[in-house]
C-alpha cells in the first residue's frame, strides 16, 4: 500500500516547484494533514510497492560486472536473447518471418519514450528534403505522443475514440482524418501510431483495424510506431491482438525500403510493476535497429543498468514470471468486475458511463452528470473528489492536455494496479462522501493547488 510516509519520501523537495498537477495535489493534501487518511492514487500507472517478488529476488545474486558500463549497445546479451525469444513466442509471428532478416530485437534501459523520440529523429532525417509539416496520427484519448514528437517539429493529430462506440477505433474516423491531411499542401502523413492494447481506454483493437491502419500508413510512405506498452497486460479471457504479427504480414510484399520504416516498443515495467527500471524492448527491421542503436542512441546515453538487466533476464527465464502474469490477468478481470458492480450498483452510474475494458491496467468512467457539460468539469471533479476523499483519479487525457483537443473528454481513467482491497477502500470513501453519478457540483470554482 502507498503510505503518506512513502509519498513524503518521493515528494519532500521544496527547492523548486513541480508543475505536474497531481504532484501539487498530493503535496497540498499531505501538508494539510491528510484528513481522510493516506491518499489513494488511482491516477498514476504506478504502485511503487508491488514489484514482482521473484523479480526482486534475482537482484540478490548479481556478478560484479553488472555495476559498470555495459559493452553492448543492444543491451546485456543474455537479456536480449531472452526478450527476443519471449517476443517470438508471445506474438504468434507469421511462419515466414525470420529474426535477423525481417526483424531484430534490442533492449531499452531508459524506458520506451526515448526510443520513440529517436525513431522520430530518424524519420525526420530520412525525409529532410520534404518541407511540409510532418504529421503524427494517433488515437485519442492517448498517451503523451505530443510530448515526444512536437519537440521534433511534428504535428500530432488524433482520430477520436468515442464513448458511444465503447472507445473502439473506427476506420471511418481514421479515413476522414487522413483525407484532411492529404488535402493540405503544407502537411504530410509522417507516422501512424498503433497502440492495440490501448492506453487509456483498455480496448483490445481488432486485428482488422490494425491491418487497415498499417496499409494506410505504408500506402502514404509514412512510418509506423507500434506502442506495445501493455501487450502482456490483459484479462485472462482475452487473446491480445499482436500488432507486430499483423505488421509483419502487411510488410511482407512491400519493397525493401518500405519494410524498414517501423519500430515496435515494449515495456516490461508495466507487466511486473517495475517502471523505475526502465527496461523494455525495441523491435525493428535490422537496418533500422542498427541506426537507432549505434547512431541515435549514442546521442543521449551509454550502456548501463546491468544489474537490472541481469535480474530481468533471469526472471523471464524463470517459470515463476509466467505464473505471475497468469495470476495478474485473473486479478485484473476480477477487479474490473468489482469496480463496475460498485459504480453501477452503489454510485448510481448507468452502464453506458462505465467502460471496464479488457487490457492494460486502466478502465474508463464518466465524470458525474452535472460536471460533464462544464469546460473544466474533469479537473473540477477530480479536485473535488480528492479534497473530500483523498482518492486521486486521472483525466482521460494525460498531463499536459493535448493542445489539439478543444474540449477535454468528460471521462476519467482509473488505474487498477493497486491491491483489490485498497480499490474497495477508495470506492467506499467516495460513497461515504456522497459522490455518485447524479451528485451536484461541489463548488463554483476549483482552487489551484499549484498557485497556492
Amino acid at each position: 500500500m502507498l503510505t503518506a510516509e512513502t509519498l513524503r519520501t518521493l515528494l519532500d523537495d521544496d527547492l523548486l516547484p513541480s508543475r505536474m498537477p497531481d504532484v501539487g495535489l498530493l503535496v497540498d493534501y499531505l501538508r494539510s494533514g491528510r484528513r481522510h487518511g493516506d491518499p489513494i492514487c488511482l491516477s498514476f500507472g504506478e504502485t511503487w510497492s508491488q514489484v514482482a517478488p521473484g523479480l526482486v529476488g534475482h537482484l540478490e545474486a548479481e556478478p560484479l560486472h553488472t555495476h559498470g558500463y555495459q559493452l553492448s549497445l543492444y543491451g546485456l546479451p543474455v537479456l536480449r536473447r531472452q526478450v527476443r525469444e519471449t517476443i517470438q513466442c508471445e506474438h504468434r509471428l507469421p511462419a515466414g518471418s525470420a529474426p535477423g532478416r525481417d526483424f531484430e530485437v534490442a533492449v531499452t534501459w531508459t524506458g520506451t519514450r526515448s526510443a520513440m523520440f529517436d525513431f522520430g529523429r530518424l524519420l525526420r532525417d530520412q525525409d529532410e528534403g520534404d518541407r511540409r509539416t510532418p504529421v503524427v496520427v494517433a488515437a485519442g484519448p492517448s498517451w503523451d505522443y505530443q510530448g515526444v514528437y512536437e519537440a521534433l517539429g511534428y504535428r500530432v493529430r488524433y482520430h477520436q475514440l468515442r464513448p458511444e462506440r465503447g472507445f473502439a477505433p473506427s476506420d471511418d474516423d481514421l479515413d476522414a482524418l487522413l483525407a484532411e491531411i492529404d488535402a493540405r499542401p503544407d502537411e504530410r502523413l509522417a507516422l501512424v501510431v498503433v497502440n492495440a492494447q490501448h492506453n487509456p481506454t483498455a480496448v483490445n483493437w481488432d486485428p482488422e483495424f490494425v491491418a487497415s491502419s498499417i496499409r494506410k500508413a505504408t500506402g502514404r510512405g509514412a512510418g509506423i510506431l507500434v506502442d506495445d506498452a501493455y501487450y502482456a497486460v490483459h484479462d485472462d479471457d482475452v487473446v491480445p491482438t499482436s500488432a507486430l504479427a499483423v505488421l509483419l504480414e502487411q510488410l511482407a510484399d512491400l519493397p525493401a525500403a518500405a519494410r524498414r520504416r517501423w519500430l515496435m516498443v515494449r515495456s516490461l515495467g508495466k507487466q511486473f510493476h517495475c517502471n523505475g527500471w526502465g527496461i523494455g524492448a525495441m523491435v525493428a527491421d535490422p537496418q533500422t535497429l542498427d541506426l537507432l542503436v549505434n547512431r541515435y542512441r549514442l546521442h543521449n546515453c551509454l550502456m548501463y543498468g546491468g544489474g537490472y538487466q541481469q535480474a530481468m533476464a533471469r526472471w523471464l527465464a524463470d517459470p515463476a514470471s509466467g505464473e505471475f502474469l497468469a495470476r495478474q490477468r485473473v486479478t485484473y478481470r476480477q477487479r474490473r468486475m468489482v469496480i463496475g458492480e460498485f459504480l453501477t450498483g452503489r454510485l448510481g452510474y448507468p452502464t453506458e458511463a462505465v467502460h471496464l475494458g479488457e487490457c492494460s491496467s486502466y478502465l474508463m468512467l464518466s465524470v458525474p452528470r452535472e460536471y460533464a457539460p462544464l469546460p473544466d468539469g474533469v479537473e473540477r471533479f477530480r479536485w473535488d473528489c480528492f479534497a473530500a476523499t483523498g482518492v486521486l483519479l486521472a483525466p482521460a487525457w494525460p498531463w499536459p492536455y493535448p493542445a489539439s483537443v478543444d474540449t477535454p473528454l468528460p471521462y476519467l481513467r482509473m488505474f487498477i494496479g493497486p491491491e483489490t482491497e485498497l480499490i474497495r477502500t477508495a470506492l467506499t470513501r467516495l460513497e461515504s462522501a456522497g459522490f455518485h453519478h447524479d451528485m451536484p457540483v461541489r463548488r463554483p470554482e476549483p482552487r489551484s493547488v499549484l498557485m497556492g
